[in-house]
Formats: C-alpha cells, sequence, structure tokens
C-alpha cells in the first residue's frame, strides 16, 4: 500500500521534504501531502519549522544541497 511505503520511507531517511517524497514515489506534491499528513495525524512523522534545518546554524546561502525554504520538511518522530 502507498501511503505505508511512504511512512516507511520517511523512517528510513529520517528527514525529508515534500518533493523529495513525491519524487521517490513519482507522485505531485499534491498527491503526495495529504498522505505525508496522515501520518502527522497519526503522531508518526512531525512536519518542523525550515529553520531548524540550517547549515551549520546559519541560514544557508552558500551551498546548493538543500533547498529547504521551498518545501515543508518531515521527521520521523517514533
Amino acid at each position: 500500500m502507498l501511503i505505508t511505503s511512504i511512512r516507511d520511507y520517511v523512517q528510513l531517511k529520517g528527514r525529508v521534504n515534500l518533493q523529495d517524497v513525491a519524487r521517490h514515489f513519482r507522485l505531485s506534491a499534491s498527491a503526495t501531502e495529504p498522505m505525508l499528513n496522515f501520518w502527522v495525524k497519526k503522531g508518526v512523522i512531525k512536519l518542523v519549522n525550515n529553520d531548524l534545518f540550517t547549515c551549520a546554524g546559519k541560514q544557508c546561502s552558500a551551498c546548493i544541497s538543500c533547498h529547504l525554504t521551498v518545501y515543508p520538511n518531515y521527521v520521523w518522530i517514533e
């Protein structure tokens, strides 16, 4: 089932953003977000503020490895 696969993917990665999950499962972000929010409501994952994940405690400005301000971020909390 896709919704449990999404849960397992978040658990495996520990931290993901909406675009990563959508791309991995070849879905649109608008189709993926409700499934992630299902797990947020269940208390398995948490939607986190983008400012919690900044490079070396500073705002990202030099690297291009993360685009944290563009998409919602989710972390595994169980």
